[in-house]
């Protein structure tokens, strides 16, 4: 976990960047080659950097939250273009094409300004599932969450506790807002326990791809998410 971020609650649950390590490149002469060579890693570096922040970033998973669809130690691809197309560096979305649909499992920016019930806060980017879309009423009773009144069907959910906290909702998601909760429900801390429990669209970085390695099961990597 970096050192620049906070544990959120009782468990770490940042996912972060990997960031690729610019070479440092000295020039000892003018030959021609040199400077060729030097082209080519200035224009393969800003082909990366470009890549990073408008097409695909890799994550690493730092936490259980997400049981069973993400593990510890996986590492993640998340295209940033699935729902718009985002300006490098800026994070900002110039072109939108398409919101984030219930089941999508979505990388976003946390806001540090947004404590939780604890008082605690973090900022960087966690990944979570999208349970509500703008218009959604949503309810979590027990270990049962319940979308516009109706039972919401959970396959991929993991209650290690059965669920026994305490009611939340029903909230009405507001329009440009996502609701998102952990897989793992009893070992996440989401929109239920967040000062306000929406994410905004323009926080999402993107919907996760692929699992395309595991530090603790390779078997893992290539594991398409849903």
């Amino acid at each position: 976990m970096s050192s620049r971020v906070q544990p959120l609650l009782k468990r770490s649950e940042v996912v972060r960047p990997l960031s690729a390590v610019e070479p440092t490149v000295r020039s000892s002469g003018r030959s021609p080659l040199l400077y060729g060579s030097l082209r080519c890693i200035i224009f393969f570096l800003l082909l990366v950097v470009l890549l990073k922040g408008a097409v695909f970033e890799a994550f690493y998973v730092p936490s259980a939250s997400m049981q069973p669809t993400l593990r510890k130690a996986d590492y993640i691809l998340v295209p940033k273009f699935i729902y718009g197309l985002r300006l490098p560096f800026l994070n900002k979305v110039v072109l939108s094409w398409a919101t984030p649909s219930r089941g999508d499992v979505v990388v976003f920016m946390h806001n540090s300004k947004n404590e939780a019930s604890s008082g605690k806060s973090s900022q960087g980017n966690l990944v979570k599932r999208v349970i509500g879309v703008a218009g959604d009423s949503v309810e979590v009773v027990g270990a049962q969450v319940i979308v516009n009144g109706k039972l919401l069907n959970e396959p991929y959910v993991q209650w290690n506790q059965g669920g026994g906290g305490a009611a939340f909702g029903p909230v009405d998601v507001p329009q440009g807002s996502v609701f998102v909760l952990g897989d793992n429900r009893d070992e996440s801390e989401d929109s239920r326990f967040w000062h306000d429990p929406f994410v905004r669209l323009e926080q999402i970085q993107g919907r996760v791809l692929l699992v395309y390695w595991s530090a603790v099961d390779v078997g893992r990597s290539g594991l398409f998410i849903r």
